[in-house]
């Protein structure tokens, strides 16, 4: 197997060996190939993209998960030269206002200028090294070190040293105004890059990705949760978990009535981004004619939608056109529903930003997690998690966990820390992903295990392999 991507595109999976099913089944078996029915976008404004073969290796190399030297590797080769999602441009909505970015044992400060110019450095003092800044958001004309008093500007530049008389000349003759990085956004979308000869943002994303999130409406926007929490695993570990629909069936059996995540189309993108779109509000194949009623997920769609209760359709076979139809002829909808395709207007796409962030797109709102490096332990992992709101909408589909969500966006929300051990404010899906994360860390040191094998469901834990052993310069199993 090569690590030269362009090798792998275009290849023919019908004549792949796959294995035979456990026993009679009356749908399509999967395949990578696999496209969103006709009607989801008639036009083929998103075909899909090309297959590309990753091979049918197994996942051996586990120190991946708990080295600490491959934890150090990371940092200087991937961290440190991605560029990373870290909000939304509404999140610092006027001059001086700024947000705090933590990402692995470094802390920066990224803030808002004229327009929507950002600046983006180090939130450390270049005096002795205190951390300038504890709080994540905020407004300030100046920023003021609380260990010594030494002032500089919101864009980084040193414009007092307090007993600026007491130093010597030659001690405060270096370059101490903050040191910069890179920040740009993208259709309001905040990036961060600690290389400064990064390629721009929107090289980084390439056209694919840009191409499948046009419809989106991304630049004004209400942040609407925002939680962290420290989870015990490394970020990849955790991190693979949201890069296939395989387990949706086993570990979120409450989906199974109204999400079809087996035959989602999986596009696969350079620099390791990627694309799944999973079929909301259709039930997985094997629930097909065997679902009995609405299940909470149809009845959220149907409300957001406009449907009055009375009109709901009795069969949940009914339920995809009436939301389409719904939104489709709104009176004063709160989005302009033309913007999408059918398919757009009730599936989730679920597009992410290599190396560390998921999105997760719905005409009414975007759900965004990060699973961060730890600062120190490789054991362990950031989650992050934001939901974003479109103005004027009512509901979010139930994953996103944000009942009773202030949507008026009169007040910058805070980030709610949440404890080691608080699942329930998670929410119940989220909740679920977690459950499982221990149970597949403590698999990496066990030597009965001896590493992942992968359906072509998971193809993107293979695309995302694939871009993470080259940066590495780490043997491909």
């Amino acid at each position: 197997m090569t690590s030269d991507g362009a090798d792998k595109l275009g290849r023919d999976d019908s004549r792949w060996d796959y294995a035979e099913p456990n026993g009679d089944i009356d749908f399509t078996p999967f395949r990578q190939s696999n496209r969103l029915p006709i009607w989801a976008d008639p036009q083929d404004r998103y075909p899909k993209l090309p297959v590309r073969d990753y091979g049918t290796y197994r996942q051996h190399d586990q120190a991946i998960y708990h080295s600490p030297e491959v934890m150090r590797d990371e940092w200087e080769k991937i961290f440190k030269k991605s560029w990373m999602l870290v909000g939304h441009i509404t999140d610092v909505p006027r001059k001086n206002s700024f947000m705090k970015v933590d990402r692995g044992p470094e802390s920066f400060l990224v803030v808002r200028g004229d327009g929507e110019e950002l600046t983006g450095f180090y939130n450390f003092c270049s005096h002795r090294g205190a951390q300038l800044v504890k709080a994540d958001f905020g407004s300030t004309q100046k920023f003021v070190c609380p260990f010594h008093k030494w002032e500089f500007s919101t864009d980084g530049e040193l414009t007092k040293i307090q007993d600026r008389e007491s130093f010597r000349t030659g001690s405060i003759c270096y370059d101490l105004d903050l040191p910069k990085i890179r920040v740009e956004h993208w259709r309001g979308w905040i990036c961060i890059n600690m290389d400064m000869d990064a390629v721009p943002l929107v090289d980084f994303l390439g056209p694919d990705f840009i191409e499948r999130a046009e419809a989106y409406i991304f630049e004004d926007l209400i942040r609407i949760r925002d939680v962290e929490q420290e989870w015990p695993a490394n970020w990849k570990v955790a991190r693979e978990i949201f890069l296939e629909g395989y387990h949706v069936q086993a570990t979120h059996p409450q989906y199974n009535p109204a999400v079809n995540a087996y035959h989602a189309q999986h596009d696969l993108m350079d620099n390791g981004h990627g694309l799944s779109v999973f079929q909301f509000m259709s039930p997985n194949p094997e629930y097909v004619g065997k679902v009995e009623g609405l299940a909470e997920e149809h009845e959220i769609f149907l409300r957001e939608a406009g449907v009055p209760e009375s009109d709901w359709p009795a069969s949940v076979s009914d339920v995809p056109q009436a939301v389409i139809n719904a939104k489709r002829n709104r009176k004063d909808p709160p989005i302009d529903y033309s913007r999408f395709t059918d398919g757009q207007l009730i599936h989730d796409w679920n597009q992410s930003v290599f190396p560390a962030t998921e999105t997760f797109y719905h005409p009414e709102g975007y759900f965004i997690q990060h699973w961060l490096p730890h600062p120190s332990d490789p054991e362990k992992c950031i989650y992050q998690v934001q939901v974003y709101a479109v103005p004027g909408i009512s509901e979010l589909p139930s994953f996103m966990a944000v009942p009773n969500a202030d949507l008026s966006g009169r007040k910058t929300l805070p980030r709610t820390y949440i404890g080691f051990d608080d699942m329930e404010s998670l929410g119940p899906v989220i909740k679920q992903d977690r459950d499982m994360v221990p149970r597949l860390q403590r698999a990496t040191h066990s030597d009965g295990f001896r590493g992942g094998v992968f359906s072509e469901q998971e193809v993107r834990i293979r695309h995302f392999h694939d871009q993470y052993f080259r940066l590495m310069g780490r043997q491909h199993p």
